[in-house]
């Protein structure tokens, strides 16, 4: 039995490594992507700023750093696993969603179905990060006009869905696996959840995640 908690104890630090760096690569490509890119071009205002139009290009630099700003700030927020406390899994999640409408002129849509039971804290920001790490995936792969979460209050298990209208995928040409998906299904595995995917090239994506919520889940 000693043999067992040890190899579980191994096994979960493994995966609690894993999720952390992966969540490093995420921070590190949001500053480079999104950052880095607007600092860049508000440096290269102010090298031109003795040429033609220099209020203009004050003024530029200025908005330019603002989006900056604006973009570290979403940044820090989301990462901020006490702030998603503080308001809520839903709360958070429609947060997520006015986001994509509002920056990427996405349509979305949340839906509560059933009748709502209590989660702990823990339960609530594990699968807020599952959530968002579908979101990003969305985001980042599907080209997608909209999307929509799901959650679905049953008898004894929440089922949470992430459905997109976007390019979908081929699950048979064995690339579906990828470290963001294995993060959340590691996530899920501590919730004593599951995961699943159902694709088709051209017709979207739907990620569901099931899991008992009648019960102490860690």
């Amino acid at each position: 039995m000693e043999i067992r908690s040890k190899n579980k104890k191994s096994i979960w630090l493994s995966w609690q490594i894993a999720i952390q760096e992966e969540s490093y690569q995420q921070i590190s490509s949001e500053l480079h992507d999104n950052a880095c890119q607007t600092i860049l071009l508000a440096i290269i205002n102010l090298q031109r700023i003795e040429k033609n139009n220099p209020a203009i290009k004050v003024s530029d630099t200025i908005e330019l750093l603002e989006e900056t700003l604006r973009e570290i700030h979403h940044l820090s927020r989301s990462l901020n696993g006490e702030l998603i406390l503080s308001i809520g899994l839903h709360a958070a999640l429609k947060k997520q969603l006015d986001r994509m409408r509002d920056v990427c002129g996405m349509q979305t849509s949340f839906v509560i179905q059933g009748k709502q039971q209590h989660l702990s804290e823990e339960m609530e920001l594990i699968i807020y990060r599952i959530v968002q790490e579908a979101l990003n995936n969305v985001l980042k792969h599907a080209k997608a006009t909209r999307v929509d979460i799901v959650m679905n209050f049953l008898e004894q298990e929440l089922c949470v869905k992430v459905i997109d209208n976007g390019r979908g995928f081929n699950q048979r040409s064995g690339k579906v696996e990828s470290a963001g998906l294995r993060n959340m299904n590691f996530r899920a595995e501590s919730l004593h959840g599951k995961l699943k995917i159902d694709s088709t090239p051209n017709q979207g994506c739907c990620l569901t995640l099931q899991i008992p919520c009648l019960k102490t889940n860690l």
